[in-house]
């Protein structure tokens, strides 16, 4: 019987130095990838290479990468003066899904007379997700793309020649143009701005929605890579005053003014 078992053990020898062997040659065969690895591991991906042997360097990142807190960038004195009637000026804040992106706040109120008032504000601060493109650069596509949908003419070319004074209604929009001081007009027409931000429009829709006057002022501006929006809207009864152009623009201009203070801040 002993005898008899030795052959067995012989022949399992062979068997085992061959796992072992198919072992040792494994794990040389996995420490050869995990070396591989480990130098590519020195790429991060920032930079993407060229054929010539150059690379692309990401466009740099935005000017601003916080927003204000929406509902305080308006004082209480600004927000009596252009919402009066209100009885809580704290503001309702936009409902957004990232804040560090975008945030939001309005005020509604409606004064004795029967006028009712509304002031919204919107702030976005754009990121692009394009390593090529900045994220100002989307930020100044996303304004023009803006001024496109709300008919927004473009600023004359410097040298051209001046254009004619508007006339005093403008077509389509309601818009007058009152005389001032001097006797010259003052365009209320939708139209850019050039005293507000990197770049600015403002737009005067007026309506008449179940024999109401109603009209929406829309001012929009861009710095760096912020885009803001600010819409004052004005409801009057039959009764009273129709809401006057010339006091709707003025009251967004003078948000304008301080939420762009209130951004570079």
């Amino acid at each position: 019987m002993r005898q008899g078992l030795r052959p067995a053990r012989s022949r399992r020898r062979p068997q085992v130095a061959l796992g072992a062997l198919v072992l040792v040659v494994a794990v040389g065969a996995l420490g050869a990838c995990t070396g591989g690895g480990a130098d590519d591991a020195g790429n991060d991906g920032k930079s993407e290479a060229l054929p010539g042997g150059g690379t692309i360097s990401p466009a740099p990142p935005g000017k601003y990468k916080t927003l204000p807190q929406p509902c305080a960038t308006v004082d209480q004195d600004t927000l009596k003066a252009l919402v009066p009637g209100g009885v809580d000026y704290s503001g309702t804040e936009s409902l957004t899904y990232d804040t560090e992106r975008r945030v939001g706040c309005s005020w509604r109120a409606t004064d004795p007379d029967g006028r009712s008032r509304t002031l919204a504000i919107d702030l976005e601060r754009v990121v692009s997700y394009d390593p090529a493109v900045s994220d100002e650069v989307e930020a100044r596509s996303d304004f023009d793309d803006l001024a496109a949908a709300a008919s927004i003419p473009p600023l004359p070319l410097p040298g051209s020649s001046p254009t004619t004074s508007p006339p005093a209604t403008t077509p389509g929009n309601g818009a007058t143009s009152p005389a001032g001081s001097d006797g010259s007009s003052t365009d209320l027409s939708p139209r850019r701005l050039t005293d507000v931000g990197d770049a600015a429009f403002i737009n005067d829709v007026p309506s008449k929605p179940k024999g109401a006057a109603r009209r929406d002022v829309t001012l929009v501006f861009r710095t760096a890579n912020v885009v803001v929006s600010i819409h004052y809207e004005q409801s009057s009864p039959s009764a009273a005053p129709a809401p006057v152009s010339a006091d709707l623009q003025a009251g967004a201009r003078k948000v304008a003014d301080l939420l762009e203070h209130k951004v570079e801040g």
